[in-house]
């Protein structure tokens, strides 16, 4: 019992350091800082919807962040909030959810869709409440390497147990922790990223300083932060170091990044996006 203690601490320090490395998504040809589309875009379009993620996409941004739950008979879909009018998405099929108001994109339809923007990055948010988690995590898990899109999609969710899930259902998928002021993670976020062998942090922007950065980075992880809609703090992060922002608005964001219309890609004409439901 005497060796039990140093023999956890020299566990948890290999852990952490020697059996851990954040992985870069190679799939992913744009530098930093990325600049991603929150919900697609929000206030022009409905969010959440492939005609939002595509506006986002086709006016120059890096890549686009979307929710995702799964109804009670097993569909991926993006909604961001827990309840609806139908009541709460885990307890509702995807008939239910289509008998009123806006029809739901499927999770699958934008991985398919992300074949027209080729390079760029897509980070799902698993939405779960408590100790849910196990089967979304396996369905998007698979949704994602049936795509082919394991080295372009970052998983991303507050639930540390999510991302456990997701790691486990395919250990190739890159996983971010979210955390917000009013998100209690008892040990220092770069802690817990390691403990959980992430890829990248997701910090609400108010949480966001240059020692944090500075810790990250030693650590080799990514930080993107959400939701940044205010011109001079976005120019404030993007000087702190971030590796991504995340925002509302694409032309503003870019507007505030210095970069205006990224002419880096060029919309997709080839293929076409896959309309969304306001079409």
């Amino acid at each position: 019992m005497a060796l039990l203690v140093p023999a956890l601490l020299v566990l948890t320090f290999l852990w952490t350091t020697v059996l851990w490395s954040p992985r870069p998504l190679l799939g992913v040809r744009v530098g930093c800082p990325r600049l991603i589309g929150h919900r697609g875009v929000r206030g022009s379009l409905p969010e959440n919807t492939l005609a939002a993620f595509r506006a986002a996409f086709d006016a120059g941004l890096d890549g686009v962040e979307c929710d995702v739950q799964r109804t009670h008979d097993g569909a991926l879909v993006l909604v961001h909030d827990f309840d609806v009018e139908e009541g709460s998405v885990v307890r509702t099929t995807l008939k239910d959810l289509r008998r009123s108001g806006p029809i739901p994109e499927r999770l699958e339809d934008l991985l398919e869709s992300m074949g027209c923007y080729p390079g760029r990055l897509l980070n799902i948010e698993l939405k779960v409440r408590g100790l849910r988690g196990l089967q979304l995590a396996r369905s998007t898990a698979q949704a994602v390497r049936e795509a082919g899109l394991l080295d372009r999609v970052l998983v991303s969710s507050f639930s540390p147990l999510a991302l456990l899930f997701a790691r486990v259902a395919d250990s190739r998928l890159r996983v971010a922790l979210l955390f917000a002021p009013g998100v209690r993670l008892y040990l220092p976020s770069e802690l817990v990223a390691a403990l959980l062998h992430v890829d990248a942090l997701h910090p609400h922007y108010t949480l966001v300083d240059g020692p944090l950065i500075a810790r990250a980075h030693r650590r080799r992880l990514s930080v993107h932060t959400w939701t940044v809609n205010e011109p001079g703090r976005v120019a404030e992060l993007l000087s702190a170091g971030v590796d991504g922002i995340i925002a509302d608005d694409p032309a503003e964001l870019l507007e505030a990044a210095g970069r205006g219309r990224c002419s880096r890609f060029r919309p997709a004409t080839s293929r076409t996006v896959q309309g969304s439901a306001e079409e």
